[in-house]
């Protein structure tokens, strides 16, 4: 079964989360998967390039789990996000899309710049109350966010409150916002309802960053989870008995007993009563997760 973080591990960051918007979790990813993304991306651009008969660079690639399993699959399944995620959206995480992202320097004069003020897939104006939002964003740079690269900026709480930005100051710094100086390896969670924008890129290379989207299992992917590889993955978690790297690839073979939930009671005693339900589940197949989790780590 995927490990995860103990719910007292994340307990802090989901009343951050729910009061700010936002979460900002440092040192993730090592100094080595952070050189493996920047040579990832390097080795994706080259295949899409190859696949278009095309000198451009796309800027961004996607589709990376199907295409690298060994990389992507232990850094979207990562014990603290997904833990994190699950204790925020209940057990009905499943993966939307993986993206590897590059900016070209956009010229000393954009320093300072906000690349543009939105709300994310699914999102609307708040009401004023907090939701459980249907989808997290997460941003992992992978190298240091100081003012030339552009750091993400961020306006707290603007998940909950029914805050609007004109569209002519949609490019304009906004009164309140945080500018976020991740460092490299660190990942920055944002709910789906919160107002944020990057920021021009004014240094001399290019600003990378590794991202990925979780969404409600009830909703469709962005990315296709078809191919082989991960047809594959949700073999070998349906025989582990891995729910959770079932529902993650979009094969959540409970979620029409389980949607109905939090109506007449608080929703974490049904999550509490699933995540248990689960664990039982996965102990029913250990030889054979061990199995696999033991060719994983020797792979990987």
């Amino acid at each position: 079964m995927i490990p995860a973080a103990s719910p007292a591990d994340v307990a802090s960051h989901v009343e951050a989360f729910i009061e700010q918007g936002y979460r900002h979790f440092q040192n993730v990813y090592s100094t080595e998967q952070v050189a493996m993304f920047h040579d990832l991306y390097h080795r994706a651009v080259a295949d899409w390039q190859f696949s278009n008969g095309t000198d451009d660079d796309p800027g961004a690639v996607g589709g990376l789990l199907e295409r690298y399993p060994r990389e992507v699959l232990p850094a979207v399944a990562h014990p603290m996000l997904l833990g994190f995620a699950e204790a925020v959206m209940g057990p009905f995480v499943q993966l939307d899309s993986a993206v590897l992202n590059s900016d070209a320097p956009a010229g000393a004069e954009s320093h300072g710049r906000p690349v543009m003020w939105h709300r994310d897939r699914f999102g609307s104006v708040p009401s004023g109350t907090y939701q459980r939002p249907p989808s997290i964003v997460f941003l992992s740079y992978l190298q240091t966010m100081t003012d030339d690269a552009g750091p993400l900026r961020v306006i707290p709480g603007s998940h909950r409150e029914p805050r609007l930005v004109p569209e002519e100051r949609l490019y304009d710094p906004q009164a309140g916002e945080v500018l976020i100086r991740a460092e490299a390896g660190d990942t920055v969670a944002i709910h789906n309802q919160l107002l944020h924008s990057g920021t021009r890129n004014s240094g001399t290379a290019d600003r990378r960053f590794f991202g990925f989207i979780y969404n409600l299992s009830t909703l469709r992917q962005e990315d296709n989870f078809a191919g082989p590889n991960c047809r594959a993955l949700v073999s070998s978690a349906q025989q582990t008995h891995d729910r959770r790297l079932q529902r993650l690839l979009g094969d959540d073979p409970l979620i029409f007993p389980r949607q109905n939930s939090g109506f007449t009671e608080e929703h974490h005693r049904d999550w509490a009563r699933w995540n248990d339900e689960d664990t039982r589940y996965a102990k029913e197949a250990e030889d054979a997760a061990a199995t696999a989790a033991r060719v994983r780590t020797r792979l990987g």
